[in-house]
C-alpha cells in the first residue's frame, strides 16, 4: 500500500511538473519530506504518552492522520528521489519527455531535409507519363544534360514535336543538338522543315536556318520563317546565325553597304517586336539564355556606324 501510495503521488508530481515551471521535482520532494518531517514530529510526541501496556491505544497511535501523512510524505520523497537519480536531476516522466521532443525534432529537421533534397532532385527527375510539351522537353533536357543520352534525348523531342508545335527557340535547339548525333544533317533539317509548316512554328526554321549547309539555303529558311511568323523577333535577326548569312556577300564596297542596310534594319525590327514581349516567351529555359535585346542593341550601334563609314565611302568627291 505504502507503494502505491508513493508511486502515485510521484507520478501526480511529474504530471504537475511537466505542465508548470514552479513545481520543480526537487521541489516538490522537499515539501514532501518536509511534511514527513512534522508529521513524524507530531507523532513522535503523541506516541510517547501512550500506555504501552494498553493495545487499543497503541493501535490508535498508529493508526492515526498524523502517521498517515507522515507515511505519504516520507515515500512521496524517496519516490522523487528514485525518480531524479533515474532521470539525473530530472524525473523519469519530464526526461522523457524531453528526449521524445528531441527525436521529434530531429524528425521534423531530416523531414526537412528529405524535402530539400526531392525539391533538388524533382528537376532530374525523368517524368514517367508526360502530356503537356514540358513533361516531354523537360526529359529530353535531363536525358540530354544528365545522363549523357542523345538517342533517348531525340526520341523525347520527336515525340514533343509530333504532338504539339511549342513555339520555344531552345526546345528546336536541343531537337537539332539531340538529333545531329543520330541522324544525318539533311534529313534533321528536312524533318524540322516539315514539322514546321505542319504546327506553323517558325522557331524550327530559325534553328535551321542557323545550320543549313549554305548561306543560300539559310537565307532561303529566314525569309520562309519570316512570312511564317513575322511577329517573332528572332525571324529579324538572329545572332547565332549572322556568320552563315554574311558568309556569302561580296568585298566590293556596294555589296557591302546593301548587306549592312539589310542588317540594320533587321535589328530595328528585332528590338521593336522583342520589346512587345516578355523576354523569356520563346524559351522553356529563359535563365540559361542572354539577354537578347541588349546584345542586339550592340550590334545595331556598331553596324550603323560602319554602315556610315561604308556610305561616306561611296559619296562622290567634288573637286
Amino acid at each position: 500500500m505504502f507503494a502505491v501510495v508513493g508511486g502515485a503521488i510521484g507520478l501526480t508530481g511529474d504530471l504537475v511538473s511537466f505542465f508548470t515551471e514552479l513545481l520543480t521535482p526537487p521541489l516538490l520532494a522537499g515539501m514532501f519530506f518536509v511534511v514527513a518531517v512534522v508529521a513524524a514530529v507530531l507523532c513522535w510526541r503523541k506516541a510517547s504518552g501512550v500506555n504501552t501496556a494498553d493495545k487499543d491505544a497503541i493501535e490508535a497511535v498508529v493508526e492515526c492522520p498524523t502517521c498517515d501523512a507522515m507515511r505519504f510524505g516520507l515515500f512521496a520523497a524517496l519516490t522523487f528521489g528514485v525518480f531524479m537519480l533515474v532521470g539525473q536531476g530530472q524525473t523519469v516522466t519530464e526526461t522523457v519527455g524531453e528526449r521524445l521532443g528531441l527525436i521529434q525534432r530531429d524528425v521534423a529537421a531530416i523531414s526537412g531535409n528529405v524535402q530539400a533534397l526531392t525539391d533538388m532532385s524533382q528537376s532530374q527527375r525523368i517524368r514517367s507519363n508526360p502530356r503537356q510539351p514540358e513533361d516531354f522537353f523537360a526529359n529530353a533536357w535531363i536525358y540530354a544534360n544528365i545522363q549523357r543520352d542523345q538517342a533517348k534525348s531525340h526520341e523525347s523531342m520527336r515525340a514533343l514535336y509530333e504532338r504539339f508545335g511549342p513555339r520555344k527557340l531552345d526546345a528546336a535547339e536541343l531537337y537539332f543538338a539531340s538529333g545531329r548525333d543520330v541522324r544525318a544533317r539533311n534529313e534533321l533539317l528536312a524533318e524540322m522543315e516539315r514539322l514546321a509548316a505542319e504546327h506553323e512554328d517558325a522557331t524550327l526554321l530559325v534553328v535551321a536556318a542557323r545550320n543549313a549547309a549554305d548561306p543560300q539555303r539559310s537565307r532561303t529558311l529566314q525569309q520562309q520563317a519570316r512570312n511564317m511568323d513575322p511577329d517573332m523577333p528572332f525571324v529579324w535577326w538572329d545572332i547565332q546565325a549572322m556568320t552563315a548569312r554574311m558568309g556569302g556577300a561580296r568585298t566590293d564596297p556596294a555589296s557591302q553597304t546593301a548587306m549592312l542596310r539589310e542588317q540594320v534594319d533587321a535589328l530595328k525590327a528585332f528590338i521593336e517586336r522583342i520589346g512587345n514581349h516578355p523576354g523569356g516567351r520563346y524559351f522553356y529555359l529563359p535563365q540559361y539564355q542572354p539577354d537578347h535585346e541588349m546584345l542586339a542593341r550592340q550590334n545595331l550601334t556598331s553596324m550603323e556606324t560602319t554602315l556610315q563609314t561604308y556610305e561616306r565611302m561611296q559619296r562622290p568627291r567634288t573637286p
